[in-house]
Formats: C-alpha cells, sequence, structure tokens
C-alpha cells in the first residue's frame, strides 16, 4: 500500500508514521510538507492508495488542494486530518472528494480505526459531527424512543460508533467476523438505513448512544 502524507508539521508526520506502522505490514509511505512538494509525488506516483491530508496547508487554501488531489488521482482515497472540528469544514471536505475526516487531537487508536474503516470501504466522521448532523435521507418516520436490537447487536452498533472495522469488532466481542456482518446487516435493517456511518448517525439522534 502506497501512502501519500502531507502536513506542513515534521513533527506530526513523524508521529502519525508510528501510527501507519500498524496499519499494513507493507507500507510505503511519501511525506510532503506542502502542497507543491506533494504535486511532485503525485505525478511520479500515480498508483498511491491513500492520501493523508492536512488542510492547513501554507500558500493553498483547504479546498483548492482538496480538489485537485482528487481530481489528479480520481480513484485515490483521501482522509483529511486537520486541527480543526468546525461542522462545515467537516461537511465540505466530504463533499469535495475526502473519504474521511479525522481530528489531529483523536487518540492514535482512533485514527488507526478510522484509516482501517474508510480503507475497508467506509467513511469516518467523528462522533461528535455526526450528532450535527441532519439526515434528509432517513425517513423521519423511522424515528422510535426505543430501539429494537437485541443486546449483541447493540454491543455490535456501539463498536460501529468508534470507526471499528468487522474484523476488529469480532476480536472485541469475541465473535466471528461471519457473525458481526450478520448483526450489521440486522443493524441496517432495522434502522431501514443502507450503510454504517447512517447506521450510528441514526442511532445519535434517537440518544441510543
Amino acid at each position: 500500500m502506497k501512502i501519500l502524507l502531507i502536513d506542513d508539521h515534521a513533527l506530526f508526520r513523524d508521529g502519525l508514521l508510528l501510527v501507519l506502522e500498524d496499519l499494513d505490514s507493507n507500507i510505503e509511505t511519501f511525506e510532503a510538507g506542502s502542497y507543491e512538494s506533494a504535486k511532485h509525488i503525485i505525478q511520479n506516483e500515480t498508483d498511491i492508495d491513500l492520501v493523508l491530508l492536512d488542510l492547513g496547508l501554507p500558500g493553498i487554501s483547504y479546498l483548492d488542494a482538496l480538489q485537485a488531489i482528487r481530481l489528479a488521482l480520481p480513484e485515490t482515497l483521501i482522509v483529511v486530518l486537520s486541527g480543526t472540528e468546525d461542522h462545515k469544514t467537516v461537511e465540505s471536505s466530504l463533499q469535495h472528494g475526502a473519504q474521511g475526516y479525522i481530528p489531529k487531537s483523536s487518540p492514535a487508536k482512533i485514527i488507526l480505526n478510522a484509516l482501517q474503516l474508510v480503507i475497508s470501504g467506509g467513511t469516518y466522521i467523528p462522533a461528535q459531527i455526526l450528532k450535527k448532523r441532519s439526515a434528509p435521507d432517513i425517513a423521519p418516520e423511522n424515528k422510535n424512543t426505543e430501539h429494537s436490537l437485541t443486546p449483541r447487536q447493540y454491543d455490535v452498533l456501539k463498536q460501529l460508533a468508534t470507526g471499528k472495522s468487522n474484523k476488529e469488532i469480532a476480536s472485541v466481542l469475541i465473535l466471528t467476523e461471519s457473525t458481526v456482518r450478520a448483526h450489521v446487516a440486522a443493524i441496517l435493517k432495522s434502522f431501514n438505513v443502507s450503510n454504517r456511518t447512517h447506521a450510528v448517525q441514526y442511532a445519535m439522534q434517537n440518544s441510543w448512544l
């Protein structure tokens, strides 16, 4: 897996590299301290799998940088790492091509879980931001004062809210990965939503998490 880390703070890059060591045993990392440096790497390495992008890069707005990288690497996963947890900034980043938004204040374990979720095909949004989001694609009539999940399904739901992958949930709850998948499918069906992110969002809107 090829990962491009774009951040103008060398100390943060060094710390993140330590986290990435636990992400995959076969990782090739590239570092850029500016957007201009990142452009040169992107031109030479067109098969990058994941870009970790700081939104506070000097000399360019965060949207310009994000859109340019998305255009240059249309199939690459992009995760924003930022010091701000502003709701509008998070939403804007996701709307313009990011698959995840991780506050820099997050513990290493949360960062790792978030990246694993994105790599597995999910979208990572901080829990504090999920609480503020509206969900027009979730029908109002679906709202209930109590959930209809089994105790085990509710355990799985709580793990989903932390950004864990099915494999990690299986390890934490001492279940098989196929059982976790079945529980996740049951949760989605119960909440009448299409993905894990909406399931967590729905549960938070109903104060179940």
